[in-house]
């Protein structure tokens, strides 16, 4: 019985090990590749005027966790894999969006500058929606919203439980607001393994169905 506890408990070590070992080396990975592109402009002038508050934003991110959720979590060759909310502070564009503490120095809903946001991006892997036929108000109400949970503090969704209000991971943060909080949608699925697949999905950042494209470097069709 010892040697079995014993052998568990190894295990168990190296599983952290090789676990804290893969988000190490993928935030290796990332930074070269930030390092290696910091010079390119991720959005053009017209791009940004084109901005509003509440607006999400979409981004290819680097990393091999990024590669994963690219091919696993998107249609056709649309591979955006982080999403966030824009905020303006003191004329400043920022974001507001949910990362773990294995790939970044905070854990769960945070903010930074559009700039710095951005240099996390492949270039022209960028794509921003709106709420469906939602005026500038709503979009207000979308970025208070996202201040609110900035402000609580919010740690990430390490184990993807959807529907758990008290952490989010990055997409769980925007459908929050816009089913639960605000309730502009009130056609997504209600089946747990439904919302599950849905919630997953990083396509559904970008369906017409719900989201008005304000920005997209991607090409069109493949939306």
């Amino acid at each position: 019985m010892k040697k079995i506890f014993f052998y568990v408990i190894v295990l168990s070590c190296l599983a952290l090990v090789s676990y804290k070992a893969f988000f190490y080396l993928d935030r290796q990975s990332e930074q070269e590749q930030v390092s290696l592109n910091k010079a390119v402009t991720r959005l053009n002038d017209g791009e940004m005027a084109k901005i509003c508050p509440g607006d999400i934003i979409l981004r290819r991110g680097f990393g091999f966790f990024s590669d994963h959720i690219a091919t696993t979590l998107n249609q056709g060759t649309t591979d955006v894999t982080h999403a966030g909310i824009i905020v303006k502070r003191n004329k400043t564009w920022c974001v507001i969006h949910s990362l773990s503490s294995d790939v970044t120095n905070v854990d769960g809903v945070q903010i930074q500058t559009l700039s710095d946001f951005l240099q996390y991006s492949a270039p022209d892997k960028i794509i921003i929606t709106r709420a469906k036929n939602s005026s500038s108000a709503f979009g207000n109400t979308v970025a208070a919203r996202a201040e609110y949970y900035l402000k609580k503090g919010i740690p990430f969704d390490h184990q993807g439980i959807i529907d758990n209000d008290s952490e989010f991971f990055c997409t769980e943060l925007i459908w929050k607001i816009l089913e639960k909080d605000l309730h502009y949608y009130n056609d997504l699925p209600v089946d747990h393994s439904a919302r599950k697949k849905f919630f997953y999905s990083m396509a559904q950042m970008y369906n017409t169905t719900h989201y008005d494209i304000i920005v997209n470097q991607y090409d069109n069709r493949n939306l």
